[in-house]
C-alpha cells in the first residue's frame, strides 16, 4: 500500500499543527501563572493600602489631640502668668551692716 500525497499532507499538517501549539500551551500556562501572581499582588496592595489609610486616620486623631493639649498647656501657662503678676508682693532690700564692737 501506498501513502498518497494526501496521506502525507494529512500527517505533515497535523505534526505541525501539534508543534505549533505546544508554544501556545506554554504561553497560555505562563499567562495563567502571571495572571494569579498579579492578583496576589493586586490583593497585598489593597491591604497594604488600608493599613496606610489606619496610620493616617491615627495621625491625624494624635495630630488633633497634640493641638487641644498644647492649647490647654498655653491657656495654663497664660493663667500662671496673670496669676503670678496679681499676687506679686513689693521687694524690700534688707542689708545688714556689720557691727564694730
Amino acid at each position: 500500500m501506498h501513502a498518497s500525497g494526501l496521506d502525507i499532507f494529512v500527517v505533515a499538517s497535523g505534526s505541525f499543527s501539534i508543534v505549533a501549539t505546544i508554544p501556545l500551551v506554554y504561553l497560555a500556562l505562563v499567562s495563567f501563572r502571571d495572571g494569579r501572581e498579579l492578583r496576589r499582588l493586586q490583593l497585598e496592595v489593597a491591604q497594604l493600602m488600608g493599613e496606610v489609610r489606619e496610620l493616617q486616620h491615627e495621625i491625624h486623631v494624635d495630630q488633633r489631640d497634640t493641638r487641644t493639649e498644647l492649647g490647654q498647656t498655653k491657656e495654663t501657662v497664660e493663667r500662671v502668668a496673670r496669676a503670678t503678676e496679681r499676687r506679686r508682693l513689693p521687694r524690700i532690700r534688707v542689708e545688714l551692716a556689720p557691727t564694730n564692737d
